[in-house]
């Protein structure tokens, strides 16, 4: 009798493990968590938030691209991709630079300045067709992330609205905001920071 009841205790306490822990088949840690949630977003589309994006020019591949992984399955480079603002939209031209174009403190007005400059971005596009260009928002680092990304996209869009009065097409424009994310240079003086104020532009061929 006292056998039975020691394994009956046992198998109690074995599925009050199991219930706890899950047999460790749902990992609850920071990255796995993120991993998880990365994967389930991704179903047929990239769906990732905004600090994610941080993929560089040169981190571009080819989603889906004879990764050989059934339903559900991610290789390294779709993983990649996923976290790549680049990747559904077309890949950087190698030798290609662009101006840059600044901002006055806390604006997203494009100045008289830095009109030919877009002017400029405009014609090469419009010279080049199977092009598009990335629109990349940056701040200094005055004010919240939030608001500094607001104010990145709001840049950002100052000059798509641009080039599309140019006549250049939607479709071949995107636009992203870092906000304080990427300096170009330190934001401990002015001088840095205006150089921070600014968008950059990443020309791009085309995906079919």
């Amino acid at each position: 009798m006292a056998l039975k009841k020691m394994f009956v205790n046992g198998i109690a306490a074995m599925a009050l493990t199991f219930a706890v822990t899950g047999c460790g088949i749902f990992d609850t840690s920071n990255e796995n968590e993120e991993m998880f949630r990365i994967k389930k977003d991704k179903d047929g589309q990239t769906a990732v938030d905004s600090d994610a994006l941080k993929g560089g020019a040169g981190d571009v591949n080819t989603i889906g691209a004879g990764n050989g992984n059934g339903p559900g399955e991610w290789s390294n480079n779709a993983l990649a991709d996923a976290l790549n603002p680049y990747a559904d939209f077309g890949t950087p031209i190698p030798g290609v630079n662009l101006p840059t174009v600044y901002f006055s403190f806390d604006r997203s007005i494009i100045g008289a300045s830095e009109a030919p400059k877009l002017d400029e971005i405009a014609a090469y596009l419009l010279s080049n067709a199977g092009t598009g260009v990335v629109i990349e928002g940056n701040c200094d680092d005055r004010g919240s992330d939030e608001y500094n990304r607001a104010l990145g996209e709001r840049r950002a869009l100052s000059a798509k609205e641009y080039l599309l009065n140019k006549g250049i097409a939607d479709s071949r424009i995107r636009t992203i905001s870092y906000g304080e994310e990427r300096p170009a240079a330190p934001n401990t003086e002015e001088a840095g920071r205006a150089k921070n104020r600014r968008d950059d532009f990443v020309a791009v061929k085309l995906r079919n």
